[in-house]
C-alpha cells in the first residue's frame, strides 16, 4: 500500500470497504462529448477505483454509468496515476 504525501495510507483514510470488481462501465462527460469506456477496479458506496480502457484522460466530473438507463452516480476525481483514477460518488 502506498503513503500519500502526509505519510498516512490511503486505506487508512476510507470511509467504507471497497470490494473487487471489473464491471464496464462508462464515464459520461454529458454535453457533445463522448462517453468514455472504462472498468472498475473496486467501488465502496462512497467511491471507486476506474481504470480507462483506451487510456482517454477523464474529465473532472462525469456521471458514471453501468448501464445505458442505468447512472450510479455523479463522480468526482480525487487523484490520477495514470489509467486509473479515484473518484467520489455521489
Amino acid at each position: 500500500m502506498s503513503e500519500d504525501f502526509d505519510g498516512t495510507k490511503a486505506s487508512d483514510r476510507r470511509i467504507a470497504t471497497r470490494r473487487q470488481s471489473g464491471a464496464h462501465v462508462w464515464a459520461d462527460p454529458g454535453g457533445v462529448m463522448p462517453a468514455i469506456d472504462c472498468r472498475i477496479i473496486d467501488i465502496s458506496e462512497t467511491g471507486a477505483k476506474i481504470a480507462t480502457v483506451t487510456g482517454q484522460p477523464l474529465p473532472d466530473r462525469f456521471q458514471l454509468q453501468i448501464e445505458p438507463t442505468r447512472v450510479l452516480g455523479e463522480a468526482e476525481v480525487v487523484w490520477r496515476n495514470g489509467r486509473a483514477a479515484g473518484v467520489r460518488i455521489r
